[in-house]
């Protein structure tokens, strides 16, 4: 919704995918290899750890979608707006930040923190993802008189 496999892949690298997915996956008589992490995160699973790796990947980014959804759940966006907007970059860093085995680490940290702080800003509306819509379209302030008790004639 947020971002793409290949997105993610081109913004974490495959080789760092590779290590966040061995330090998770690597067993004793197992090895994860570049192709297993690449083909699971393209869906063309053919093997038992290919299907792990998939499913690691999609409940990660359930998480991040879930996250930015409930940042921008306000907005009425479509995929345009989305892929248009600051959005995917953020996807992009919580994946990182989800996929990764140490979020301890100060970097991601760094990373998670930026990207939230984007999502703040954008849910407040200081960082705009969806372009105004004309003045004759939207709805403008509505007044009706004021409902004053004075009587002017008597005055």
């Amino acid at each position: 919704m947020f971002t793409t496999e290949q997105a993610v892949i081109d913004k974490i690298g495959l080789n760092t995918l590779l290590q966040f997915a061995s330090n998770k996956f690597n067993e004793a008589g197992t090895r994860v290899t570049r192709d297993d992490v690449e083909a699971a995160l393209l869906n063309e699973t053919y093997s038992e750890l290919q299907e792990q790796i998939n499913a690691w990947y999609v409940q990660a980014q359930k998480n991040v979608n879930a996250i930015i959804a409930g940042y921008v759940a306000r907005f009425a966006l479509n995929q345009d707006d989305i892929n248009n907007s600051v959005l995917p970059g953020i996807a992009n860093n919580l994946m990182h930040c989800e996929l990764a085995p140490n979020i301890a680490d100060e970097n991601l940290k760094t990373l998670k923190s930026n990207a939230m702080t984007m999502l703040d800003k954008v849910s407040k509306g200081v960082i705009q993802i969806k372009e105004d819509a004309p003045a004759g379209v939207r709805t403008g302030m509505r007044t009706k008189p004021a409902g004053s008790q004075f009587n002017w004639e008597r005055y």
